[in-house]
């Protein structure tokens, strides 16, 4: 498991069951979100900073992943 966060949100990535799966988790709006994503890059980059670029982005698509979810689900 790999944690992070962006825009005050922490998030836990984690392998799911499957090749290439990714399981991202964080608590938004006080309720508990799950989500996830075949994005590798994410995986390879959400805690490797020595490319600002990939590191930023993967962060990014962390946060969109888990917004997106809370609009599915609340909104």
């Amino acid at each position: 498991m790999k944690t992070n966060s962006f825009r005050k949100i922490n998030f836990e990535v984690s392998r799911g069951n499957g090749y290439g799966q990714y399981v991202i988790n964080a608590t938004y709006k006080g309720k508990l979100i799950s989500t996830h994503t075949t994005d590798s890059e994410i995986w390879d980059w959400i805690d490797d900073d020595s490319n600002k670029e990939k590191y930023n982005d993967a962060r990014r698509h962390c946060y969109r992943e888990i917004v997106e979810e809370y609009n599915r689900l609340y909104n």
